[in-house]
């Protein structure tokens, strides 16, 4: 499964820089969502990046611009997965 949410410069959004703990863990976290085999772990995976999200907001770890530009990604590619799912499971 291609991971879209790789820029070739490594960034998960263009533009945003975030310390290099937290992208890898972002990574996971994306990884999961698109690896979800189901809608309900697809539901799963998307709560936990935005719980994720709500960590870095709540602890001001980073500007929450760059954490809503994170939460529109984590959204997106759920939607992108749930709908995949979804044409599976009607062909």
């Amino acid at each position: 499964m291609p991971q879209r949410y790789r820029f070739p410069s490594g960034e998960l959004t263009p533009g945003l820089v975030l310390p290099p703990d937290i992208q890898r863990r972002f990574r996971l976290l994306l990884a999961s969502i698109e690896a979800a085999s189901s809608p309900v772990n697809c539901l799963i995976a998307q709560a936990n990046a935005q719980g994720a999200c709500l960590g870095l907001d709540m602890g001001h770890v980073i500007a929450r611009y760059d954490i809503e530009r994170i939460e529109i990604l984590v959204d997106n590619l759920a939607s992108q997965r749930l709908a995949e799912l979804a044409g599976d499971a009607h062909p």
